[in-house]
């Protein structure tokens, strides 16, 4: 247990910082129930810049990125945890990130009132619980399913993600839309502040956008 506890997945590049967010950028509390009176808001075409990030990450981890190109507006990277420079969209593992993350792609950025993260798995995973924990997962991780759908032609599973059964996970308080296409598993998702389904129709619309980019080939 103490081993699991100690093991720095999302939880050492990204979860300290989402629990963070949860006590801040998503003060409002998670809500597991629909409200229906908040509405998503509009998301607004990405920068170069992180179009750019997108095909850094495809070309580090040589396997396609998935890059939002719509996104919520005032949309920044998470702040740097320790040493471990965060990213909206990136490769996992880097510089004084944990290495466990490495071939990962990995992403924590936030508004005002939102907190968006990003994963991609270097192989394909049929198991939710472990795409939302990555490498930090443990056998007691489970996630309660909530629908399947299909966004650009791939096959979605939507899930939220208990706090209880996920210990430490990013996507902690989150509702997620997971994916695979190729060789590869996605996932993005955001807090649940405003209820399951204003949240998921918020990521429904960001998944709604994301192209995947393809690695530049090495010379």
């Amino acid at each position: 247990m103490e081993s699991r506890r100690t093991f720095v997945g999302l939880r050492g590049i990204v979860l300290t910082v989402a629990f963070a967010l949860v006590a801040s950028a998503c003060s409002g509390g998670a809500q597991t129930g629909a409200t229906g009176e908040s509405h998503p808001p509009e998301l607004v075409p990405a920068s170069k810049a992180l179009l750019a990030r997108c095909q850094h990450a495809a070309d580090a981890v040589g396997y396609p990125a998935p890059c939002p190109t719509l996104v919520p507006p005032g949309l920044s990277a998470t702040a740097r945890v320790g040493g471990c420079r965060l990213g909206i969209i990136g490769p996992g593992g880097v510089g004084a990130c944990s290495h466990a993350w490495r071939h990962w792609i990995v992403g924590s950025s936030e508004t005002a009132d939102q907190h968006l993260v990003i994963a991609a798995s270097p192989r394909p995973l049929r198991s939710a619980a472990k795409v939302v924990n990555g490498p930090a997962w443990y056998p007691g991780a489970r996630v309660r399913p909530l629908g399947l759908m299909t966004i650009n032609g791939w096959r979605a599973q939507s899930v939220y993600v208990p706090p209880e059964t996920n210990d430490g996970s990013a996507f902690a308080h989150h509702v997620v839309l997971i994916w695979t296409a190729g060789r590869h598993t996605y996932a993005a998702g955001f807090h649940n502040v405003a209820g399951v389904r204003p949240t998921l129709a918020l990521g429904v619309a960001l998944v709604r956008g994301i192209r995947l980019i393809q690695p530049r080939q090495r010379a």
